[in-house]
């Protein structure tokens, strides 16, 4: 054979994984065989010919739809099933034959029935209790304590004022009290309306770089630098301090308020307002200490 009819380096690596991926499924060792594959796709794409590019699509093919069957009828785990499957469903519609498309098709069907089906067994005997607690409810009201409709009203409207960020817990960072001394205590009174509780003329603040109410982060901030604050702006001022470190406040009306912020980059991970105070500089601890100690005394006056 002459020289240059040799195989290559590249050509005999790929004919080596080949090989070893042909030897894995005949195996039905299906982890490694995939873990195979991934690992030196790339390096397979790039050197091998029309005819192994072929081959490797079908046995990406087979390894996939044998993950994703045994997922289901041997592990029995409905949600490593569902997963796989849906990850790889548009390549499975293209690969696989129709009758083990259909196969996983049918799988997933059965899932879902049987988890409508639980469902429906939780909620069918939760409606008949209340439908019960209701019938009862009609026949002891002579002897039950009369609740006028504006009473019911006022109650459900406390606990469903969303948009005001003095009374959503989870639209105001709250952290433990041994992070910074009493720091940033949630107001229970609430505000009159939206406009009042996050206000954006602050007369001594627009100056700032950046659109910050305060230079919280850069200097110990003074009694100059909070005149004419009222409490809810010192809140705001608190909630800015989190919002520097990316905390997200959750719907509401200081999440609107700092989203309109170029600053303002939430981070998702964090999912506590203690893990933003431990990475808080000393300057930040007794600003936020000071901040919460005069809203305090504006709300005490």
């Amino acid at each position: 054979m002459p020289e240059n009819n040799l195989p290559t380096d590249s050509e005999l690596k790929i004919d080596d994984l080949f090989k070893n991926i042909d030897e894995l499924i005949l195996k039905r060792n299906f982890d490694e065989a995939f873990n195979l594959v991934e690992e030196n796709r790339a390096y397979i794409t790039k050197f091998a010919n029309v005819k192994q590019q072929l081959l490797l699509n079908k046995y990406h093919t087979k390894i996939l739809f044998e993950l994703t069957l045994s997922a289901y009828e041997v592990e029995k785990d409905a949600d490593k099933f569902l997963s796989l499957f849906e990850k790889n469903r548009d390549f499975f519609e293209v690969h696989l034959d129709k009758p083990k498309y259909n196969r996983l098709l049918r799988y997933t069907s059965n899932i879902k029935k049987k988890r409508r089906k639980k469902k429906l067994n939780i909620i069918i005997p939760v409606a008949f209790f209340l439908i019960a607690l209701a019938i009862y409810g009609v026949a002891t009201m002579d002897v039950l304590p009369k609740i006028s409709f504006n009473e019911i009203y006022s109650s459900v409207a406390e606990k469903f004022k969303s948009d005001k960020p003095d009374d959503n817990l989870a639209d105001t960072p709250v952290p433990n009290d041994d992070s910074a001394e009493n720091n940033a205590e949630p107001d229970s009174g609430g505000a009159s309306n939206e406009d009042e509780a996050i206000s954006e003329d602050n007369s001594s603040d627009s100056s700032l770089d950046e659109d910050y109410m305060l230079p919280s982060s850069t200097k110990e901030l003074t009694l100059d630098d909070i005149t004419g604050m009222s409490a809810k702006d010192l809140r705001l001022a608190i909630n800015e301090m989190y919002a520097r470190h990316g905390y997200y406040f959750g719907p509401g009306a200081n999440q609107r308020y700092f989203d309109e912020k170029p600053w303002y980059n939430p981070d998702m991970s964090i999912k506590s307002p203690n893990d933003i105070v431990e990475n808080f500089t000393e300057i930040e601890n007794k600003n936020l200490s000071f901040l919460a100690t005069q809203e305090r005394r504006l709300k005490n006056n």
